[in-house]
């Protein structure tokens, strides 16, 4: 026995797949559904149709409110003001946030380019800029941006002890 289609199975599978294709193609708006409901003898607003706004195969979507994520988290925004308060400290926690993260990472503390053998905070390492690295946020006449000569003397002294000592 064979895997393979008789030729007129095969003829017949081209044809569904034609007419299954050629029928999503149009992009028109679909028919009702074949069977419908009878509406009730009771009064009051009965109608039932498939909601076919977020089928791919219809070009003409109509999006209907809260369909997409977006839709369902903005829809009410128009009319909801007590909400905005809460939208507008939510974007200004996330501004300061990222600033914060941002700033931390200029620190002499943080060791991210790890392709030198001495760290950052090494003192023959950061001799030449480390009263340029970043301190505070609000250093506006730059009072920490200033080279400290005496501390630059002992430092120096320091490193030529521990080499004379062999720790270095």
């Amino acid at each position: 026995m064979s895997l393979s289609l008789a030729p007129r199975q095969q003829q017949l599978y081209r044809v569904f797949v034609l007419t299954r294709n050629a029928s999503t193609s149009t992009g028109a708006i679909p028919a009702p559904a074949r069977i419908q409901l009878k509406k009730p003898n009771e009064q009051g607003h009965f109608s039932y149709s498939r909601n076919w706004s977020r089928d791919k195969r219809f070009t003409n979507v109509a999006i209907q409110k809260g369909d997409t994520p977006y839709q369902f988290l903005v829809r009410r925004l128009g009319h909801a003001y007590e909400v905005y308060p809460l939208l507008v400290l939510t974007v200004a926690w996330f501004g300061i946030f990222c600033f914060a993260v941002g700033w931390s990472f200029l620190k002499i503390e943080v060791w991210l380019d790890r392709t030198h053998t001495k760290a950052p905070w090494d003192w023959e390492r950061a001799r030449d800029n480390y009263w340029k690295q970043s301190t505070v946020v609000f250093d506006l006449d730059g009072r920490t941006r200033k080279r400290c000569e005496i501390m630059e003397v002992l430092q120096d002294e320091m490193i030529e002890a521990a080499k004379k000592r062999g720790t270095r």
